[in-house]
């Protein structure tokens, strides 16, 4: 898969999480799908490779075995990172070897992203410490983002769930539902509103760790994809959160920037790159065991790759994929080059959203009625690579952020 130049750190990372793919997820992948359950034990054979659920936090030295490029100081400029390549690769092998597998070793990034990016050192150590060993069931403990509502899902300037301040505490109340990891995290990270007259600009997060009062894990939700990754409904009833754990707080008190999620929305311009080498992943997984079937495969006595039907197919996934993982890896390049790259983060992720659902919809096409049977590796991708269209801004969504690049206007 290597159709351009990688340097020897992406390429050590993408051959060590494909064979990671290969011979640790594939072989759990149907299990966990048709058990809607987390793997839990291959979590925790995965931080061996690096993969911890505070790794965000962390740099990317657990993968790489050496810490990301620090910015200079001063008014020098800031060195190239590769945190946002390595998530890229990394996610595309994963997703590969199962997307659902993929999000529950790395869901917990959701909510460490924006800790990475706003929390104080205090604030960062409490996230780190509350997923240190492991919960009363054994399993490692994992983090969850508290954003969507029933209500609200893209546009979060209308959440519901308020935070009133009560003394040094703020007092959280309200629902919020699809959750990563919700039922089971350890440690949240809760938006909600101070200031319903100030829209999205009063809208902040708060770390609030497992066991508080008032926080309330609800139910888990039964999927159509990605059934190895938890997704839960979250409740809060009158949470108490002392006012050290809201996130922003340094800029709180006076610095620039408001600490909200307008800062927030920035760490998209990373994870969207993530998501959408996601898509790419599962897209190659369906073209390759396609691939596979028509190298080895005849009709009418005649080889199926002499049918041409079937190889311009063929030819048009291949296409399709490749111009995807080009479009992700430049926002992620541009990304650790610390270039503005809000549209072709939106264009990546929009593209290969795209390209998974129709790789994946046309494999099954071709296969006929093979593939509509329960368990079989393009039925399960196909149903996966919905969710990518979506979450992390639905398809619309990233439609309008491109548009409004490309004119400086909303569209209505």
């Amino acid at each position: 898969m290597d159709i351009f130049h990688e340097a020897p750190m992406f390429q050590g990372v993408r051959q060590m999480l494909g064979a990671f793919a290969k011979a640790q997820i594939r072989p759990v992948a149907r299990k966990h799908d048709e058990e809607e359950s987390m793997p839990w034990d291959l979590m925790k054979v995965a931080q061996g490779f690096g993969m911890s659920q505070s790794a965000l936090i962390e740099g990317t030295k657990g993968i790489t075995g050496k810490p990301d490029d620090e910015d200079e100081g001063g008014d020098r400029p800031k060195k190239p990172r590769s945190s946002s390549r390595i998530a890229v690769v990394g996610a595309e092998e994963l997703a590969w070897g199962c997307a659902g597998v993929c999000l529950a070793l790395g869901g917990s990034g959701l909510a460490a992203s924006p800790v990475a990016r706003m929390g104080t050192a205090a604030q960062k150590q409490v996230f780190k410490q509350a997923l240190t060993g492991l919960d009363e069931h054994g399993h490692i403990k994992v983090a969850a983002m508290a954003l969507s509502e029933p209500a609200t899902g893209s546009d979060i300037s209308g959440l519901a769930t308020t935070a009133r301040k009560d003394g040094d505490h703020w007092v959280i109340d309200g629902h919020k539902q699809w959750i990563t990891n919700g039922a089971s995290a350890a440690v949240y990270v809760v938006w909600a509103q101070i200031d319903p007259a100030a829209g999205r600009a009063g809208v902040r997060g708060f770390i609030v760790t497992r066991g508080t009062p008032g926080l309330i894990p609800g139910r888990k939700e039964t999927k159509l994809g990605i059934r190895a990754s938890e997704t839960a409904q979250v409740h809060f009833e009158g949470c108490r959160v002392h006012e050290d754990m809201m996130l922003g707080i340094e800029r709180e008190r006076g610095q620039q920037g408001t600490g909200g999620l307008g800062d927030t929305k920035k760490m998209l311009d990373s994870t969207r790159p993530v998501v959408g080498a996601q898509a790419v992943g599962i897209a190659r997984a369906a073209f390759e065991y396609l691939l596979e079937r028509v190298q080895a495969g005849t009709i009418a006595g005649t080889p199926m790759a002499s049918h041409q039907h079937i190889m311009f197919e063929l030819a048009d996934m291949e296409m399709e994929i490749q111009a995807s993982r080009l479009l992700v890896h430049r926002s992620a390049w541009m990304a650790d080059h610390h270039q503005e790259n809000v549209k072709y983060a939106s264009i990546g992720k929009a593209h290969a959203a795209r390209t998974a659902q129709w790789v994946t919809t046309r494999a099954m096409a071709l296969l006929g009625e093979e593939a509509l049977e329960p368990g079989h590796p393009v039925e399960k991708w196909y149903r996966d690579a919905k969710i990518y269209d979506i979450f992390e801004g639905t398809g619309q969504i990233q439609r309008r952020i491109i548009s409004r690049a490309l004119t400086g206007v909303n569209p209505t």
